[in-house]
């Protein structure tokens, strides 16, 4: 990575939570952190946008340092920050250009400057027909594109985004989510991402920050957390089981709770066994066949996918199944139903803990 836009560490308590994550970035990096509620994600994001002090570590961007724990700090109206959040907070009686225009305004822009600005903004987030409207008049989309427009209108360093995209229905996401993507390919600073969507965190981040129980648990890019996730929540995210193991032989594994697996090929040691939901088949009956992996359990969970439906399986072990809604009729899969899963001792992936 060339030389670091953003250098924090972030330590404090709020709570009963004590938040210890360090955070480095490039110029023009998008950095994704993930985590469940409650892990420290908004800590974070509350810390280096100055709300929260920091009770010990610092805050660097661009060079410049904005905090070290009881030492000098940087006011949030001091810092060069962009924020945007679920909801737009679009000020009712503007209209959208005096919205986005209020950004560089507030940097001491002149009005005039700060309109030409703005018109700019809204015409590269796809708004360039709607300057004059008023938040009333915009869509959720429209209006979560307004709020992206003004948060990069005065040129901030750091551009923090907290669940931007979760308060708009699936289809709009989509939309939103793509003029987002093609918007920060411009930014030149850094931002920092908060969400809860695998799938936002997948498309717009470069670099990925897992943060659990108020500590930094994985960090990687897309591919290397989808190839090798390192907890049970990341494993979660990226749509895989996931179970710390034993390796005393290359072919089996023992698990948590002395349930043996099959695999293919696996290091010796402590190890990880990662099965994707699609390699896992349910029967109505134990199975004949090549598959080596063959368990009696319980449906605990049934939740549709569009046309397929994630079964969640216990006993002897946690297990989530991939399924089509075909499937679910024909086995007749509700909560509570007994059945057999297998999985292929190929189809299990290792890699050391």
């Amino acid at each position: 990575m060339s030389e670091a836009a953003l250098d924090a560490r972030i330590s404090l308590t709020r709570g009963t939570l004590q938040v210890d994550v360090s955070l480095a970035a490039a110029r023009g990096e998008v950095i994704g952190i993930l985590g469940p509620n409650g892990g420290g994600k908004t800590s974070t994001v509350l810390a280096l946008a100055g709300v929260l002090p920091l009770e010990e570590g610092h805050v660097v961007v661009s060079g410049t340092t904005w905090e070290t724990a009881g030492g000098p700090r940087r006011l949030p109206e001091q810092r060069s920050v962009g924020l945007m959040l679920a909801d737009a907070l679009l000020f009712p009686h503007l209209r959208a250009i005096d919205n986005v225009a209020y950004g560089p305004r507030s940097r001491g822009v002149p009005a005039r400057a700060a309109r030409t600005r703005a018109r700019q903004e809204l015409a590269r987030v796809g708004l360039g027909d709607l300057v004059d409207a008023r938040p009333s008049e915009l869509s959720s989309g429209q209006a979560a594109r307004v709020a992206l427009a003004r948060a990069l209108a005065a040129d901030p360093d750091l551009f923090l985004l907290d669940e931007p995209l979760s308060a708009l229905d699936p289809e709009t996401r989509a939309r939103t989510r793509s003029e987002l993507a093609r918007r920060l390919r411009d930014y030149g600073g850094v931002t920092v991402l908060v969400t809860h969507d695998p799938l936002d965190a997948l498309t717009l981040a470069d670099r990925l920050v897992f943060v659990e129980a108020g500590a930094v648990t994985q960090v990687g890019t897309p591919s290397e957390v989808l190839r090798e996730p390192r907890t049970p929540y990341v494993a979660t995210v990226v749509g895989l089981n996931l179970y710390a193991a034993q390796a005393d032989s290359h072919e089996v594994l023992t698990l948590a709770g002395g349930t043996p697996l099959i695999v293919g090929e696996s290091p010796l040691g402590q190890v990880w066994a990662a099965v994707s939901p699609h390699a896992v088949v349910l029967h109505r009956e134990r199975p004949e066949g090549s598959s080596r992996n063959v368990w009696a359990m319980r449906v605990t969970e049934v939740t549709l996918r569009g046309q397929s439906a994630r079964v969640s399986l216990t006993e002897p072990l946690e297990l989530i199944a991939e399924v089509t809604l075909a499937s679910v009729a024909a086995l007749g899969i509700q909560v509570g139903s007994h059945l057999w899963a297998s999985v292929k001792a190929t189809e299990v992936s290792t890699y050391p803990r």
